[in-house]
């Protein structure tokens, strides 16, 4: 059995400082300043004994917020008064141990295109305003998420929320969706549509790499109603429309300089509707649906429902309809997709304050193109078309426990996956003790088994075990040490060494 050490030593600085100022106006602002740094370094083999990856990780995140920039005079009732605050958050994700020809387009055998050493990605920025107009109207301006049925998006732009006396709010917004690769953007864009290999293409050559294309701005614009004013009942209707610009790849030929397309056209065109009730001693229930005009297709539906039992227990059951959908430039709209609906139930017991337990149950229900050929007519024509499996089933369940009271903390999880490609089950079993309020002991035991019934030979058992030991300091900041092993039977054995250090500052 080989050895194989990989070595890390994190550093993580988490300073948060509040600071309070007056303007020459008279206006009294408070502020806080929060800052997270972590530094790894590993290395993983390859079977031959060489270095197949070498990385030095830096990633470093810097936070400001800005409150009360308007007056506010010290009286009754001034919650009810226009509020204008900023609020920004800075990623910095290095690695240093890349070599630098992985980012050079000159260097044909190592470019790796869209790979940066050193990317910087503003989160967001962006200026809020709320209760302005006797408390009817709110806005943003700046780079912001959006959140609701159509799932996570972020855009640069502008957005005006009026809240109105009828239990009901309009939202509008418009401006450029966050695509990373843009000139001067600083920006990754991590919730873009999936489905084309977009970025930067400075310094390539027309024919290096033609599936990846330059990104462009992307008109972004939004709207949606939802209910206001009524604490037990939320529903949200969503509607976003993105526009592609810029130069799309529509024929790869090799050597050749790539057939492209220009124009504005569709990104992504789709509406949405989420709605939750609940009742604090009766139980809860949510769901939504969302629709892709560009698809055709209803693409995602959910439902949940959480009923409160007596002596503190919650028993909930879960439905979730997913179809993948791609950007309208993707060719992956030319590919036929399967839809997956998952079907769940589940149980949590708080049988005292400080044990909790949970256990569940799911099934997957799904299907695939399959290599036999079947008869099928496609405008009239008759054409051999791949066929279509019949429903395959996935199904599996979890067992959970925890343990909490001051000083320790103690977690038990065992979860198993059962289908005709493949079965995975195992658990694992961990602990923390915090003696004399200053030294923590951890460590965590688990064993895991897979079985690719498609690969027989990737099949395998799994071992892990961790022991970690450290010293509190003030206000959460600890220093300590965490020694990993792990060993199965397609790697052999690992170990790794991880020391770290957090700092907590207020003020």
């Amino acid at each position: 059995m080989r050895l194989r050490i990989a070595c890390a030593a994190a550093v993580l600085c988490c300073a948060a400082r509040a600071f309070a100022g007056d303007s020459p106006s008279g206006t009294s602002w408070k502020g806080e300043l929060t800052s997270d740094t972590e530094t790894q370094f590993y290395d993983v083999y390859g079977p031959t004994g060489t270095p197949m990856l070498i990385r030095a990780r830096l990633t470093s995140t810097l936070g400001v917020s800005v409150y009360d920039l308007l007056p506010r005079p010290a009286q009754a009732g001034q919650e009810l008064l226009p509020d204008l605050t900023f609020r920004a958050r800075l990623r910095y994700d290095a690695d240093y141990g890349a070599s630098a020809d992985e980012a050079t387009p000159t260097t044909i055998d190592r470019f790796v295109p869209g790979f940066s050493r050193g990317p910087v990605d503003l989160m967001y920025a962006y200026v809020e305003g709320r209760r302005f107009l006797h408390g009817v109207l709110g806005f943003k301006l700046g780079r912001q998420y959006v959140t609701d049925a159509l799932g996570w998006w972020s855009f640069d732009g502008g957005l005006v929320h009026v809240t109105t006396p009828a239990y009901f709010a309009l939202e509008a917004y418009a401006g450029l969706e966050v695509r990373g690769g843009l000139p001067f953007s600083g920006a990754i864009g991590r919730w873009e549509a999936d489905g084309v290999w977009r970025g930067d293409r400075t310094g390539m050559d027309p024919t290096q790499y033609p599936a990846f294309e330059q990104n462009d701005v992307a008109p972004a614009i939004g709207a949606a109603i939802e209910t206001a004013g009524v604490s037990w009942l939320h529903g949200r209707l969503s509607y976003r429309r993105v526009y592609n610009t810029g130069d799309s790849v529509v024929s790869i030929l090799p050597n050749e300089a790539p057939l492209t397309y220009s124009g504005e056209r569709i990104s992504q065109e789709k509406l949405g509707y989420s709605l939750s009730a609940t009742a604090s001693k009766i139980g809860g229930v949510e769901g939504g649906v969302v629709y892709d005009f560009y698809a055709n297709a209803t693409t995602s539906i959910w439902a949940s429902a959480d009923v409160f039992l007596p002596k503190h227990v919650t028993a909930s059951v879960d439905y979730d309809y997913y179809q993948p959908t791609f950007d309208a430039d993707s060719i992956w709209n030319f590919f036929a997709t399967y839809p997956m609906n998952d079907v769940g139930a589940r149980v949590v017991w708080d049988a005292t304050q400080k044990l909790s337990l949970a256990a569940g149950a799911h099934v997957r229900v799904f299907q695939n193109e399959t290599e036999d050929a079947q008869t099928s007519t496609i405008q009239g024509a008759g054409a051999l078309a791949p066929g279509i499996s019949p429903f395959t089933f996935a199904e599996g369940g979890m067992l959970s426990a925890r343990y909490k009271r001051r000083d320790t903390l103690l977690t038990a999880n065992a979860s198993g996956n059962f289908g005709d490609q493949g079965d995975r089950a195992g658990g694992d079993v961990a602990g923390e003790r915090l003696f004399d309020a200053r030294y923590v002991l951890s460590g965590r035991v688990g064993l895991w088994h897979w079985e690719d019934k498609l690969r027989p030979d990737r099949s395998t058992v799994a071992f892990g075990a961790m022991l970690g030991g450290g010293y509190r300091f003030f206000n959460g900041s600890q220093v300590g040490v965490e020694w990993e092993n792990d060993a199965s039977g397609l790697f052999g054995w690992r170990m790794r060494l991880l020391a770290y250090l957090r700092l907590t500052v207020t003020k």
